[in-house]
Protein backbone atom coordinates (compact mmCIF):
# COMPACT_ATOMS: atom_id res chain seq x y z
CA UNK A 1 0.00 0.00 0.00
CA UNK A 2 3.11 2.46 0.53
CA UNK A 3 4.67 2.29 -2.93
CA UNK A 4 1.35 3.13 -4.08
CA UNK A 5 0.79 6.45 -2.14
CA UNK A 6 4.23 7.66 -2.86
CA UNK A 7 2.94 7.27 -6.52
CA UNK A 8 -0.07 9.32 -6.20
CA UNK A 9 2.45 12.50 -4.35
CA UNK A 10 5.19 11.77 -7.11
CA UNK A 11 2.41 12.22 -9.13
CA UNK A 12 0.74 15.12 -7.47
CA UNK A 13 4.23 16.66 -7.37
CA UNK A 14 4.94 16.59 -10.81
CA UNK A 15 1.62 17.69 -11.95
CA UNK A 16 1.93 21.15 -10.15
CA UNK A 17 5.17 21.52 -11.34
CA UNK A 18 4.12 21.52 -14.82
CA UNK A 19 1.32 23.89 -13.66
CA UNK A 20 3.81 26.10 -12.42
CA UNK A 21 5.88 26.26 -15.21
CA UNK A 22 2.88 26.89 -17.81
CA UNK A 23 1.85 29.27 -15.35
CA UNK A 24 5.43 31.31 -15.75
CA UNK A 25 5.83 31.28 -19.24
CA UNK A 26 2.10 32.10 -20.37
CA UNK A 27 2.49 35.31 -17.94
CA UNK A 28 4.01 38.36 -19.59
CA UNK A 29 7.28 38.85 -16.88
CA UNK A 30 8.72 42.41 -17.10
CA UNK A 31 12.61 42.88 -18.01
CA UNK A 32 14.61 45.69 -17.97
CA UNK A 33 14.13 47.47 -22.01
CA UNK A 34 16.60 50.19 -20.17
CA UNK A 35 18.98 50.92 -17.95
CA UNK A 36 20.98 53.81 -17.38
CA UNK A 37 24.65 53.24 -15.34
CA UNK A 38 25.46 57.45 -15.37
CA UNK A 39 29.03 56.58 -16.64
CA UNK A 40 31.24 58.93 -17.61
CA UNK A 41 29.96 59.27 -20.97
CA UNK A 42 26.81 61.33 -19.85
CA UNK A 43 25.45 64.56 -21.89
CA UNK A 44 25.47 66.59 -19.11
CA UNK A 45 25.04 70.53 -19.37
CA UNK A 46 25.71 72.73 -16.49
CA UNK A 47 28.83 73.24 -14.10
CA UNK A 48 28.26 71.60 -11.34
CA UNK A 49 26.35 68.56 -12.47
CA UNK A 50 28.17 65.07 -12.81
CA UNK A 51 27.91 61.44 -13.37
CA UNK A 52 29.60 59.49 -10.95
CA UNK A 53 29.39 56.27 -8.63
CA UNK A 54 26.28 55.34 -11.54
CA UNK A 55 24.65 58.85 -9.95
CA UNK A 56 23.84 61.76 -11.78
CA UNK A 57 24.94 64.33 -9.35
CA UNK A 58 24.83 68.32 -8.58
CA UNK A 59 26.53 69.20 -6.05
CA UNK A 60 27.35 73.55 -5.54
CA UNK A 61 29.84 72.67 -3.06
CA UNK A 62 28.84 75.53 -1.10
CA UNK A 63 25.78 77.82 0.13
CA UNK A 64 26.72 80.65 -1.95
CA UNK A 65 26.96 78.98 -5.30
CA UNK A 66 24.38 78.03 -7.11
CA UNK A 67 23.69 76.41 -10.72
CA UNK A 68 21.86 73.98 -12.30
CA UNK A 69 22.11 71.26 -14.82
CA UNK A 70 20.27 68.91 -17.37
CA UNK A 71 21.31 65.54 -18.55
CA UNK A 72 19.20 63.55 -21.40
CA UNK A 73 19.76 60.86 -23.36
CA UNK A 74 17.91 59.53 -26.55
CA UNK A 75 16.34 56.41 -26.71
CA UNK A 76 13.45 54.40 -28.41
CA UNK A 77 11.23 52.48 -26.12
CA UNK A 78 7.70 51.29 -25.87
CA UNK A 79 6.31 52.86 -22.84
CA UNK A 80 6.39 50.41 -19.92
CA UNK A 81 6.88 50.87 -16.01
CA UNK A 82 9.70 52.90 -14.80
CA UNK A 83 11.31 53.04 -12.11
CA UNK A 84 14.26 55.08 -10.48
CA UNK A 85 15.58 56.48 -6.87
CA UNK A 86 16.41 60.47 -6.00
CA UNK A 87 17.21 62.26 -3.07
CA UNK A 88 18.96 65.48 -1.47
CA UNK A 89 20.36 67.01 0.92
CA UNK A 90 20.26 70.85 3.07
CA UNK A 91 17.73 71.32 0.90
CA UNK A 92 16.29 74.74 0.00
CA UNK A 93 14.84 76.44 -3.30
CA UNK A 94 16.24 73.73 -5.99
CA UNK A 95 14.34 71.70 -8.58
CA UNK A 96 14.77 67.81 -9.48
CA UNK A 97 12.64 66.42 -11.60
CA UNK A 98 12.70 63.87 -14.26
CA UNK A 99 11.41 64.05 -18.32
CA UNK A 100 9.49 61.85 -20.69
CA UNK A 101 9.28 62.86 -23.99
CA UNK A 102 7.06 60.46 -26.23
CA UNK A 103 7.48 60.25 -30.25
CA UNK A 104 4.40 62.51 -30.57
CA UNK A 105 5.71 65.35 -28.87
CA UNK A 106 4.19 64.95 -25.66
CA UNK A 107 5.87 64.91 -22.67
CA UNK A 108 5.41 64.04 -18.97
CA UNK A 109 7.70 65.89 -15.94
CA UNK A 110 7.51 63.85 -12.86
CA UNK A 111 8.62 66.48 -10.18
CA UNK A 112 10.14 65.51 -6.54
CA UNK A 113 8.04 66.99 -3.86
CA UNK A 114 9.27 70.13 -2.70
CA UNK A 115 11.00 71.39 -5.67
CA UNK A 116 10.30 74.35 -7.72
CA UNK A 117 8.43 73.42 -11.46
CA UNK A 118 10.36 73.11 -14.37
CA UNK A 119 11.09 76.27 -16.74
CA UNK A 120 9.28 74.24 -19.91
CA UNK A 121 5.45 74.67 -20.06
CA UNK A 122 5.68 72.49 -23.81
CA UNK A 123 7.68 71.74 -26.76
CA UNK A 124 7.56 73.44 -29.99
CA UNK A 125 7.43 71.24 -33.11
CA UNK A 126 7.23 71.15 -36.98
CA UNK A 127 4.11 68.98 -37.99
CA UNK A 128 3.68 67.47 -41.58
CA UNK A 129 2.93 70.40 -43.71
CA UNK A 130 5.70 72.07 -41.50
CA UNK A 131 3.12 74.02 -39.93
CA UNK A 132 4.64 75.07 -36.10
CA UNK A 133 3.12 73.60 -33.48
CA UNK A 134 3.21 73.74 -29.71
CA UNK A 135 2.66 70.77 -27.52
CA UNK A 136 2.15 71.00 -23.86
CA UNK A 137 3.80 69.20 -20.89
CA UNK A 138 2.07 67.18 -18.25
CA UNK A 139 3.66 68.14 -14.67
CA UNK A 140 3.22 65.72 -12.35
CA UNK A 141 4.31 67.29 -9.00
CA UNK A 142 5.06 66.04 -5.46
CA UNK A 143 6.76 62.69 -6.21
CA UNK A 144 8.38 61.56 -2.89
CA UNK A 145 12.23 61.47 -3.06
CA UNK A 146 13.21 58.10 -2.61
CA UNK A 147 13.01 54.99 -4.64
CA UNK A 148 9.83 55.72 -7.49
CA UNK A 149 8.03 53.48 -9.50
CA UNK A 150 5.61 54.51 -12.20
CA UNK A 151 3.68 53.13 -15.32
CA UNK A 152 4.64 55.53 -18.30
CA UNK A 153 1.40 53.62 -20.75
CA UNK A 154 -0.76 54.70 -17.63
CA UNK A 155 -0.17 58.04 -17.25
CA UNK A 156 0.57 58.54 -20.95
CA UNK A 157 -3.13 57.42 -21.05
CA UNK A 158 -4.38 59.45 -17.94
CA UNK A 159 -3.06 62.70 -18.82
CA UNK A 160 -2.26 62.77 -22.07
CA UNK A 161 -5.38 60.56 -24.37
CA UNK A 162 -4.91 56.86 -25.85
CA UNK A 163 -1.28 55.45 -25.96
CA UNK A 164 -1.36 54.13 -29.03
CA UNK A 165 1.53 53.65 -31.49
CA UNK A 166 3.97 55.49 -29.55
CA UNK A 167 7.80 55.12 -27.99
CA UNK A 168 9.27 56.77 -25.62
CA UNK A 169 11.93 58.94 -27.32
CA UNK A 170 14.36 60.71 -24.72
CA UNK A 171 14.57 60.58 -21.06
CA UNK A 172 15.89 63.95 -19.35
CA UNK A 173 16.84 64.95 -15.87
CA UNK A 174 17.01 68.64 -14.26
CA UNK A 175 18.92 69.07 -11.19
CA UNK A 176 19.12 72.62 -9.76
CA UNK A 177 20.19 74.47 -6.77
CA UNK A 178 18.88 78.69 -6.90
CA UNK A 179 19.36 78.73 -2.57
CA UNK A 180 22.38 80.81 -1.57
CA UNK A 181 21.74 80.11 2.14
CA UNK A 182 21.84 75.88 1.59
CA UNK A 183 23.61 73.55 -0.36
CA UNK A 184 21.30 71.21 -2.43
CA UNK A 185 22.90 68.47 -2.73
CA UNK A 186 20.83 66.06 -5.40
CA UNK A 187 21.50 62.86 -6.75
CA UNK A 188 19.55 60.56 -9.34
CA UNK A 189 20.24 56.94 -9.30
CA UNK A 190 19.10 53.50 -10.52
CA UNK A 191 17.06 54.74 -13.60
CA UNK A 192 15.30 51.99 -15.17
CA UNK A 193 12.89 51.42 -17.84
CA UNK A 194 10.77 47.83 -17.94
CA UNK A 195 9.19 46.06 -21.00
CA UNK A 196 7.12 42.72 -21.51
CA UNK A 197 8.91 39.64 -22.14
Amino acid sequence: MQPGRNTVWGFMFLLLAVLAILYFQTTSAEKIAYEENFDDECNLEGDFLSCRGNELYLDTQNPSLTGEGVWDKDVSLSPGKISWNWNGEDLDNFSLWLKITFSDHKSIYYVAAGSMNPQSEGDYYRDKENRRRFSPSVVIAGIPMSLVERDLFEDYTRYCGPAENIKVLSVSAGLGDNSTRYRNVLKISDLKIYGQS
